[in-house]
């Protein structure tokens, strides 16, 4: 399992470059560069959401900066292995971020 960083802090689960959700998942079946995936679990961070539900999907913050589970479908990668991520970290980038798909694995690298 990967230490993930993130500089999306658009995302509801960005707290101070790291992720606390429990588990990630990457997107990009057919990428060939960084900029072709995306981090599927982005959730736009609204200034007041009334869905609390998402706490459900949220570790603890005693685990930020641990290792979490990440899935990967971006089979063209170096560090995926059966659609698990292997690389010892990983960083998801797109600080301009408004959905999923203005993310990317900048940590993603060509077989």
């Amino acid at each position: 399992m990967p230490r993930l960083k993130c500089g999306v802090n658009s995302c509801l689960y960005w707290h101070d470059k790291f992720c606390i959700r429990d588990g990630i998942s990457v997107k990009g079946d057919t990428a060939l560069k960084e900029n072709e995936t995306h981090c599927g679990s982005y959730k736009k961070r609204e200034r007041e959401s009334a869905d609390k539900s998402y706490n459900l999907e949220i570790g603890s913050l005693g685990d930020i900066g641990k290792h979490l589970d990440v899935n990967c479908d971006a089979v063209n990668c170096l560090f995926n292995r059966h659609l698990l991520c292997q690389a010892k970290d990983i960083k998801i980038d797109g600080t301009r971020a408004k959905n999923g798909r203005d993310t990317f694995c900048s940590s993603f690298e060509l077989k």
